[in-house]
């Protein structure tokens, strides 16, 4: 293992490990916010989607649960990158988006969210229960009051995102790997 992935990787578990100590005084939402900005840290996109000095756009569509959490992480750095926050109104604004957080309210249209997306390379996260089953990339779940995640990654690979090893191997469930991995 490189010097560079080792402390990628220390970084990666300490960030969720301080996450996870910290749930007792952290929201929900807050914590889902360190999640989102550890996903743009450890999936790559296409040079062509996030060349050198570009930002990272997290984006969210719908009624923004997060309340002021995603504050906290607008103006970090990910990859070299500045991480941008932005809201949305409609699915076909999010094209220039890097990450996409679909809210609940947006249930009724995830499908078709999904599908003004295609195979662009945007990474699609959500809290919406079958959220990876319907099409989307990550999906957060609350197990034994913890934020846990599951990645599609038959998703990822079409709309060529790449997950980092040490991002799938601290999922709850990677979707494409031979079925399920629990």
């Amino acid at each position: 293992m490189s010097c560079r992935l080792a402390v990628c990787l220390v970084v990666l578990l300490s960030g969720l490990a301080v996450a996870q100590s910290a749930r007792a005084d952290l929201t929900e939402y807050q914590l889902k916010a360190v999640f989102l900005l550890n996903f743009a840290r450890y999936v790559e996109w296409p040079d062509d989607k996030l060349p050198a000095g570009a930002e990272i756009e997290l984006c969210v569509l719908g009624r923004d649960p997060f309340g002021g959490a995603l504050a906290a992480i607008d103006g970090k750095r990910a990859q070299g990158h500045v991480v941008r926050v932005r809201r949305l109104a409609l699915p076909e604004q999010a094209e220039a988006c890097h990450l996409l957080f679909l809210a609940g309210s947006e249930a009724q249209q995830v499908g078709a969210s999904l599908r003004v997306l295609g195979h662009q390379p945007v990474l699609t996260v959500s809290d919406m229960d079958g959220f990876i089953d319907a099409g989307g990339g990550i999906g957060f779940a609350i197990v034994e009051d913890r934020v846990r995640f599951d990645i599609n990654l038959r998703v990822l690979e079409a709309t060529k995102l790449k997950a980092s090893a040490q991002l799938m191997k601290i999922a709850r469930a990677v979707i494409g790997i031979g079925g399920t991995r629990q």
